[in-house]
């Protein structure tokens, strides 16, 4: 029997699913395939794509899972919801790639050398935000679109530098422009990002055995974190916050930002816990960081 693997299908999207087909490969003899599915997402420009909201990807692959049209979905693990279906489980996340973001630039080796009034690329309210918190002169221009469109745009000349993910950059083979990485304690990035999500049935026990062989305990205990981080706070993926936890050894680092939509306020944390239970380390990162005074006046504000 075949094993279907859904996903959209964008590059990035089809070799994300090839990666997690490989690490299958490698650990067993089942006839594996890819199941390419268009979603609304995928049908008109960006924006209709903002008119759609968050997650309409991975909603309408998830319904294929559901249907049983496909045995397992693959998505970017940033991009699912910290809730999903009552019928699906997260079963695996495979080794994660760097978390971090990087500024890209045909011209510019890092933020800090951008001109005064620099236009940086970024669809993203917490990149934008983190950006206008590391240095206010900067102008920030919406970016949407896939990551080959948005190094397209880059060397166009559309923008001085965007914000994009590192490992969307290591996964697709960009190397042709300057990077400079950002670290996850100055800028904490979107709960998930650099991992993928192997999203099955409940209750499928052949598929949920087969994909915990190629689970990564570091990585879903690090994901496990900033997810229930992000629940706690009550926020969604397009809220400027950012969460990025870091296996250490028997410790577990959660770097973790909150800003206002304008960049004009900003709290970074930083805490270590023991490893055992990251979903309560989570919740306790997000408790700690809303016991601070500064930030408990702020979200009363209204964000």
């Amino acid at each position: 029997m075949t094993v279907r693997v859904g996903t959209r299908g964008s590059k990035l999207a089809i070799l994300q699913a090839e990666y997690v087909l490989g690490r299958l490969r490698e650990i067993c003899d089942e006839d594996l395939s890819i199941v390419k599915i268009r979603t609304s997402g995928d049908i008109g420009g960006p924006s209709r794509l903002q008119k759609l909201g968050t997650g309409i990807f991975e909603k309408e692959v998830d319904e294929a899972l559901l249907r049983g049209e496909v045995d397992l979905a693959v998505h970017s693990m940033k991009d699912v919801p910290t809730s999903i279906h009552d019928g699906l489980v997260v079963a695996a996340i495979p080794q994660r790639l760097s978390p971090n973001d990087v500024f890209a630039s045909h011209d510019y080796e890092s933020i800090a050398s951008l001109p005064e009034g620099g236009i940086v690329g970024t669809s993203s309210p917490r990149r934008a935000a983190q950006i206008k918190s590391l240095r206010r002169d900067l102008q920030v221009a919406s970016l949407r679109g896939n990551v080959d469109t948005r190094i397209r745009r880059l060397k166009e000349g559309a923008f001085q530098g965007i914000i994009v993910a590192e490992a969307a950059l290591a996964r697709m083979g960009i190397m042709d422009v300057k990077m400079e990485r950002l670290p996850t304690d100055l800028i904490p990035t979107s709960p998930g990002q650099g991992a993928l999500a192997v999203i099955a049935r409940k209750g499928d026990s052949r598929m949920l055995e087969l994909v915990s062989k190629i689970n990564s305990e570091d990585s879903m205990e690090e994901v496990v974190a900033e997810r229930a981080f992000l629940r706690r706070l009550g926020c969604g993926c397009s809220s400027p916050v950012g969460c990025t936890a870091t296996v250490s050894g028997p410790r577990l680092i959660i770097s973790c930002g909150l800003y206002s939509i304008d960049g004009a306020w900003s709290r970074t944390f930083k805490f270590d816990f023991p490893r055992g239970d990251p979903e309560l380390c989570g919740i306790d990162a997000a408790d700690r960081v809303l016991s601070d005074c500064d930030v408990a006046r702020f979200w009363r504000g209204g964000r």
